[in-house]
């Protein structure tokens, strides 16, 4: 009993500057979640938000480049222990996790090339047309439903540049990418203001962070520190900077 109760007392009492965020990203993520050079995080999204949380908190901080369809099991393993701008529904195991209030919310939309003058206003307006994802996305039944009748062609990547690099080479008629990201890169490179975007929403949702279990000692320091970051807008002035 008095083992017990000694191992209760520093599962509680353990410093929180003990502690360390160990925070997913992988390469298919893409900028601007994910700004990579020489192989190592200089900046984006994930690490903005990082960053700012160790700063709220007093927690350290640290990231790791993971395959990106591994980032959901090695987090529920605790082989890292953070992920930003996720969603349960993307998590097989969610349930296991613990979550942040919600930090935005993005819309997933449809580019295509502005001089094949495609112009998707409805889900039918995609029938027959090869469309690229990223691999595991899910959207609006709508659309999913036009996938898995063969109305719409899906061709999934693995890699966001991968996927744009095949809509600038006419090898797709559309690819769904996130608003966050579309602005992003229209804002930065030319060669993304040669693409329309739909104004058909094809998926909506909210984003969160996820935490393995092994930070519970700390859960409502993490938890405070996200809701002061949502409430004096830090996390809106991190997004907005990339727009």
């Amino acid at each position: 009993m008095s083992r017990w109760f000694v191992f209760i007392c520093i599962l509680f009492t353990f410093p929180v500057s003990a502690q360390q965020l160990v925070f997913a990203y992988g390469p298919g993520n893409g900028a601007p979640f994910a700004i990579i050079n020489g192989q190592q995080l200089t900046g984006g999204l994930f690490k903005d938000i990082g960053d700012a949380l160790s700063a709220h908190s007093g927690l350290g901080v640290a990231y790791r480049q993971v395959p990106t369809k591994r980032a959901s099991s090695l987090l529920i393993s605790g082989e890292v222990n953070a992920l930003c701008l996720t969603h349960p529904d993307w998590i097989e195991g969610h349930e296991q996790l613990f979550w942040s209030p919600v930090l935005a919310q993005d819309f997933d939309h449809l580019m295509t090339l502005k001089k094949e003058s495609l112009h998707i206003q409805t889900f039918e307006d995609l029938q027959g047309l090869n469309v690229g994802a990223m691999t595991g996305y899910i959207y609006f039944p709508k659309l999913m439903n036009l996938f898995s009748q063969g109305q719409a062609i899906r061709r999934d990547f693995n890699n966001l540049d991968a996927l744009y690099a095949s809509l600038f080479a006419e090898r797709l008629d559309a690819i769904v990418d996130s608003r966050i990201s579309i602005y992003y890169r229209q804002k930065i490179q030319a060669d993304y203001r040669k693409l329309q975007v739909s104004k058909l929403v094809v998926y909506q949702y909210d984003l969160y962070c996820a935490f393995n279990v092994s930070l519970l000692p700390v859960k409502e320091v993490i938890l405070q520190a996200l809701q002061t970051m949502v409430n004096n807008n830090q996390i809106k002035t991190i997004i907005s900077k990339y727009r």
